[in-house]
C-alpha cells in the first residue's frame, strides 16, 4: 500500500532545482546557468523562468526567458560578428576616426601619386625614347629601350602603391582596434604607436611581392616552353597553369590576409605574422575570403565609377579647349589629366583604403574572438582590468611574448 505524498500548504513545491517556502531565491549562479530571482543574469545567461515565485498552486513555469545581450562599448558588439557588423564597424570606426584615418590615407595615396607623376614626366621628358616611335622610324633597340623604359616606370610605381598600402593596413589597425572600445585616436598618436612597427610593415610588402614575383616568373617560363615545344597543346597546358596561378594566389592571399593586423596588434616580426594569419584563418577561410571581397566589390564600384566619371569629363574638356593640338599640346593634355585623374583618385581611394583597412583589421578581431575569446580580453580592458592602457592598443601582447599559431 503506497502512501500519498503530503501537499504543500503553499508556494511551490522543494526539490533540487526549485525552493521551499522557507528557502531564498537569490542564491549566486554558476557560469553556463541561469541566474535565481534576486540577482541580474550575467551577459550571455538567461534569465530565470516564469518569473518570481508567487504563493499558491504549483504551476508549470512559462516558457519565455529573458536573454541578455553582449556588451557594446564601441563600433562592435563584443561577440562573433556577422558580414553586417564588419561593414557597419568599419565605416563608424573610420567616421569617429576621421582625421587619423582618411588623413592618413590621403597623405600616403598622395605622396605615392606625387611620385608616380614624377616618374611619367622623367620617362616622358626623354624624347629619343618615344619620338621615333611616333613618327614610325624606330629601330628595334630604340623600341627595346621604351619598353624597358615603360616597364620600369610601371614596375617602380606599382612598387611605392603596395608599399603605401601596407603600411596603411598595418597602421589603421590601431584606431579601428580602438573604437572597437570606444576610444578615440589622433593622428600624432595612432602614427607613435605604430612607428615601431613599419620597418616590418616593409619588409613584409617586400615578401610578398618577392614570392609572387617568383611564382609568375616560373610560370612564364614554363609557358614559353610549352608553347615552343608543344604548340597548341602547350597554349592549352598554359592557359590551365595561369587559372591554377590565379587560384593559388586567392587561396594564399586570404590566409595572409591578417598578417599586418597580428604584427601590429601582438608585436610580430615577420615570418611570426605570416604564421599567426594562416593559424587564424585555418578554420575560417571561406568567412575571411567573403567578408574581403564583399568590401573589395563595394569599393571597387564605388571608385571606378567616380575615377570613370573624372576620366571622361577631363577628357571632353580638354577636347573642348584645343581640339587640333600639335604633338607637344597632345603630350601636355595627357600629363594634366593623368595628374587630374591621380589627384581625384588619391581622394578616392584615401576613403576606399580607410573602410577596407576598417574591414580587415574587424576580421581580424572576429578570428580572434571566434577562436580564443579575444571578445572576453577586451571586456576586461575596456572595464579597467589588470595591465589595460587606455592610451594603447586594445589586445596589445608585449614585445617579448610571441602567440602560437591557432590549432587547427
Amino acid at each position: 500500500m503506497t502512501q500519498e505524498p503530503d501537499e504543500p500548504t503553499g508556494g511551490r513545491a522543494s526539490g533540487p532545482d526549485q525552493p521551499g517556502p522557507n528557502q531564498q531565491w537569490d542564491q549566486p549562479s554558476r557560469w553556463g546557468q541561469a541566474p535565481q530571482w534576486g540577482q541580474a543574469p550575467q551577459w550571455g545567461q538567461y534569465g530565470p523562468p516564469g518569473g518570481p515565485p508567487q504563493p499558491g498552486p504549483q504551476q508549470p513555469f512559462p516558457a519565455y526567458q529573458q536573454y541578455v545581450a553582449p556588451p557594446k562599448p564601441g563600433v562592435i558588439p563584443l561577440r562573433p560578428l556577422g558580414l553586417g557588423e564588419i561593414l557597419d564597424g568599419a565605416f563608424q570606426a573610420a567616421r569617429r576616426n576621421g582625421k587619423a584615418m582618411f588623413g592618413s590615407a590621403l597623405l600616403v595615396q598622395a605622396f605615392s601619386a606625387v611620385l608616380t607623376v614624377v616618374l611619367l614626366a622623367v620617362f616622358f621628358s626623354g624624347r629619343t625614347l618615344y619620338q621615333p616611335l611616333i613618327e614610325g622610324t624606330a629601330s628595334r633597340s630604340q623600341i627595346v629601350s621604351f619598353v624597358v623604359g615603360a616597364g620600369a616606370t610601371v614596375l617602380i610605381a606599382v612598387l611605392l602603391q603596395t608599399l603605401t598600402q601596407m603600411i596603411l593596413q598595418g597602421v589603421l589597425v590601431i584606431p579601428v582596434s580602438r573604437a572597437v572600445l570606444n576610444r578615440t585616436t589622433t593622428f600624432k598618436q595612432m602614427w607613435s604607436l605604430a612607428r615601431r612597427r613599419i620597418g616590418s610593415l616593409i619588409g613584409l610588402s617586400l615578401l610578398y611581392m618577392l614570392g609572387a614575383s617568383v611564382v609568375i616568373a616560373i610560370v612564364v617560363l614554363v609557358a614559353v616552353l610549352l608553347v615552343a615545344n608543344l604548340g597548341v597543346g602547350g597554349a592549352l597546358i598554359t592557359v590551365a597553369l595561369v587559372l591554377a596561378m590565379i587560384a593559388g594566389f586567392i587561396w594564399i592571399g586570404t590566409k595572409l590576409l591578417v598578417a599586418p593586423a597580428a604584427m601590429i596588434v601582438e608585436n610580430l616580426g615577420i615570418f611570426h605574422a605570416v604564421a599567426r594569419s594562416w593559424g587564424l584563418t585555418s578554420n575560417s577561410w571561406w568567412r575571411t575570403f567573403g567578408t574581403s571581397i564583399v568590401a573589395s566589390l563595394i569599393v571597387g564600384a564605388i571608385t571606378g565609377g567616380i575615377s570613370t566619371a573624372v576620366g571622361f569629363v577631363v577628357s571632353i574638356v580638354t577636347m573642348l579647349i584645343n581640339a587640333n593640338p600639335t604633338e607637344e599640346q597632345l603630350i601636355l593634355q595627357a600629363v594634366v589629366g593623368q595628374v587630374i585623374s591621380l589627384l581625384v583618385s588619391s581622394v578616392i581611394g584615401a576613403v576606399a583604403l580607410a573602410f577596407q583597412a576598417g574591414v580587415l583589421a574587424l576580421i581580424y578581431v572576429n578570428l580572434r574572438m571566434r577562436t580564443e575569446g579575444f571578445d572576453i580580453v577586451l571586456m576586461k580592458e575596456h572595464e579597467g582590468g589588470p595591465g589595460s592602457d587606455p592610451d594603447g592598443i586594445p589586445g596589445a601582447v608585449p614585445a617579448a611574448r610571441t602567440w602560437p599559431a591557432a590549432p587547427k
